[in-house]
């Protein structure tokens, strides 16, 4: 089996234990995860912030609430726009929720995009399915975030719940390494 196969393969198998999740647990991992987050020294020293807004249906970890209090501390918070056409990430300042609508697909985009230059980010909160301990990240497969990364400098944490850190994840040649694993039991550089 090639490695895209079976990164399908374990794709398929994260989201099904994903979607097997209980809301009680989801809901109190990913508050642990913002905790860990704000009380980390990368989040007290970043000025700007670049965090997508989650999926909280597909019961990914809660990022809302963290924005919500990345702005009451005065943060400046870039979040992604998926371009669909380009296959690339737009980035856009975002200042309240009130900015914000559900897209076609469901997810959380400002109504108006707000264009940010990623250069003058440092700190990036990257979504993903699973990690390893080498910084290796599975992603949904369509590369917008290998993409993204390969152009930035800012350091990138990946927030995932303990139980999706796994011993070792199937890597391409375009796949980009992350600078660390945030869970709810803490933070692992890598």
């Amino acid at each position: 089996m090639n490695i895209s196969d079976q990164k399908s393969l374990l794709r398929k198998k994260l989201f099904a234990h994903r979607e097997s999740i209980s809301k009680k647990d989801w809901e109190q991992k990913s508050e642990l995860v913002k905790e860990v987050v704000l009380k980390s020294k990368e989040f007290k020293k970043a000025n700007v912030i670049h965090c997508f807004l989650s999926m909280n249906d597909k019961f990914e970890v809660e990022t809302h609430s963290l924005v919500k209090s990345m702005l009451l501390k005065g943060k400046r918070v870039i979040i992604p726009v998926m371009n669909m056409v380009s296959g690339t990430l737009e980035h856009s300042e975002l200042t309240s929720f009130s900015e914000l609508e559900i897209n076609k697909w469901g997810v959380l985009e400002p109504k108006e995009l707000k264009p940010f230059d990623t250069n003058k980010v440092d700190l990036i909160l990257v979504p993903l399915l699973g990690a390893d301990l080498n910084g290796n990240r599975l992603g949904y497969g369509k590369g917008y975030y290998d993409r993204f990364l390969e152009k930035v400098t800012a350091s990138s944490f990946g927030l995932v719940f303990d139980e999706f850190i796994l011993e070792k994840i199937p890597i391409e040649s375009f796949d980009r390494k992350l600078s660390g694993i945030i869970s709810e039991k803490g933070l692992t550089y890598t």
